[in-house]
């Protein structure tokens, strides 16, 4: 026979996501927290362990032990043991309570547990850096509190092998060197902290009895959470738990976050399941936001999980789901993209029924909102958005059973594809910046020029242009000695010219004066009126030349190809 649920919200209806702002996730993403304590390869015996120093942050804490340990895993904990008044070893095991976040939480912890659980022993899990708060620990917890590896800027999925160090090496360690009782644990955890007690709930096997799930980070990687207890659920007909899970009502419309439909939608779920053995309450805290809410969540939260068989604990039950109007957890963002690049809108909302979501556009001249065809995902993507879109307005429109909303309008601004730089003058090139540039007195129509720029330039993108009309002959890379190879139109004027070099910023590297000649009968001549060096030698050279002639005479028709590649480098 299936166990009977002890349910909690003290809430009459479901409360919705709002407009959020960005949620204070306890310093999930803080990267202050860049040195690492000195290991120590176990943690040292209780009776060894030094109180405190005088300036450490939880000094203020009575009956407290605390030392450095490391997992195996390569991660260094710092673990602080706050023990009940009176405590004795003589008498009757304590209950240990475990708690996640000990730099911010363990003293609320400690106090909340001394005044609503008397006679409970707590051990908070933390990391020894400086001060007190999340900040100090926000990336190591983030990876630890986590059950997936996502893309960020910090360490993330490590929960499974934090899950492995409490039940491996610190409960064992807490169950040798303390009176404490091996048959009541219970593990509390908010936010992140949430999270992960809900993951170990799933991932239990006996270790934990008892569970305060506060403001669990549900949404972690597209609610993985979830799939996992649907895959718990097919496994498995028992839960054998006391679990308390709770929200502030305040976190939805200040946090960008499902937090309150989250919770309450998870709370109601493992309530359909009917698991044996599993005593579950709920509730949402009017008025409460994700940071206020921490002391009446575990207050109420340790009142629940250990109060007597058969005692009801007021505001602890989960009133029938009702239906709720769509509301906006995620606002659309203006976007900036460049002409012809790819842009993106995203919003969320949550309502009950779930509601459904439609794009619409409304031109820069205002006018009717407009149903964009097949935009009915959270993410509107524009592909080669042109110029003329810019001051465009984006929205999404959420609809189910009970209501309509429709985000705040987000606009497109779409930057120009970059012009080709105006041709420089004529006229700016003087004697007092011609520059180190040399090329050779002349080069025929149709050949290459080889001009020298400086080895200290070797590997520079420039810019060639041919004066006195400026013909702009390439983007160019010198070669490792300083030189770059330009080719002549075939259709240059004869005589006088400047051939000026420009860096890629367009400031003048320098020029020099050059006359173009004719093209020979027979073809292009190398630069300097020599023939280019390809390491044939003249007798060669002249053999070649009667074979040709010999070719024509037959009828035959000799062709020279000189193909010559160059890479030129561009910008947006």
């Amino acid at each position: 026979m299936r166990h009977h649920f002890r349910n909690v919200l003290a809430l009459p209806t479901v409360i919705a996501l709002t407009a959020g702002a960005t949620l204070a996730l306890a310093g999930a993403n803080d990267t202050s927290a860049t040195s690492s304590p000195p290991a120590i390869p176990a943690a040292a015996p209780a009776e060894a362990s030094a109180a405190a120093p005088a300036d450490a942050p939880d000094d203020f804490i009575r009956d407290v032990q605390t030392w450095t340990t490391t997992s195996d895993a390569g991660r260094d904990y710092k673990i602080s043991v706050a023990l009940p008044a009176n405590y004795d070893e003589s008498g009757a095991a304590y209950r240990v309570l475990y708690v996640t976040d000990a730099n911010a939480e363990f003293g609320i912890a400690v106090e909340t547990a001394r005044l609503n659980a008397p006679g409970t022993m707590v051990v908070g899990i933390g990391y020894d850096d400086p001060g007190q708060g999340f900040a100090a620990s926000g990336v190591r917890r983030t990876l630890d509190l986590t059950p997936t590896e996502i893309t960020a800027d910090v360490p993330t999925g490590g929960a499974p092998e934090f899950l492995d160090f409490l039940r491996s090496k610190l409960v064992p360690h807490i169950e040798s060197e303390f009176h404490a009782d091996p048959d009541d644990r219970a593990l509390m955890g908010h936010s992140f902290g949430g999270l992960f007690a809900t993951y170990a709930l799933l991932h239990n096997d006996g270790l934990f009895d008892r569970f305060v799930i506060a403001s669990p980070s549900i949404w972690w990687d597209d609610r993985t959470i979830l799939d996992m207890e649907a895959a718990y659920s097919d496994a498995n007909d028992a839960l054998d738990a006391r679990v308390f899970l709770s929200v502030g009502e305040l976190e939805e419309t200040t946090s960008g976050f499902p937090m309150t439909s989250d919770m309450t939608n998870f709370a109601r779920t493992l309530q359909s399941r009917a698991y044996d053995g599993l005593e579950l309450g709920a509730t949402v805290f009017p008025d409460e936001t994700h940071l206020s809410v921490i002391g009446a969540a575990f207050s109420r939260g340790l009142r629940f999980i250990y109060a007597a068989p058969g005692t009801e604990v007021p505001g602890t039950t989960l009133p029938e789901a009702q239906d709720v109007a769509p509301q906006i957890v995620i606002q659309p963002s203006d976007a900036e993209v460049g002409e012809g690049a790819t842009a993106a809108f995203t919003a969320t909302a949550t309502g009950t029924p779930e509601p459904t979501v439609i794009w619409q556009t409304q031109l820069p001249d205002a006018g009717d909102w407009v149903t964009i065809p097949d935009a009915v995902a959270s993410t509107l993507t524009l592909d080669a958005v042109p110029a003329s879109a810019t001051g465009t307005r984006y929205r999404a429109v959420f609809t189910n059973s009970v209501g309509e909303t429709a985000t705040e309008p987000a606009t497109l601004t779409v930057t120009p594809a970059s012009e080709e730089p105006a041709a420089p003058s004529a006229d700016d090139l003087t004697d007092d910046n011609r520059g180190s540039v040399t090329a050779p007195a002349t080069v025929a129509q149709g050949a290459p020029i080889d001009l020298s720029i400086g080895s200290d330039l070797a590997g520079a993108t420039v810019e060639v242009y041919l004066f006195s009309e400026p013909t702009h002959l390439g983007t160019l890379t010198a070669s490792s000695t300083g030189v770059v190879r330009a080719v002549i139109p075939t259709d240059a004027a004869l005589g006088a010219h400047r051939v000026a070099v420009y860096a890629a910023d367009g400031a003048l590297i320098g020029w020099a004066p050059v006359e173009i000649v004719a093209a020979p009968s027979g073809g292009a001549t190398a630069p300097g009126g020599n023939l280019a060096d390809t390491g044939t030698d003249a007798e060669t050279v002249a053999a070649l030349a009667i074979v040709a002639s010999l070719a024509v005479l037959l009828g035959g028709t000799a062709v020279l190809f000189t193909r010559r590649r160059r890479e030129a480098e561009t910008t947006m």
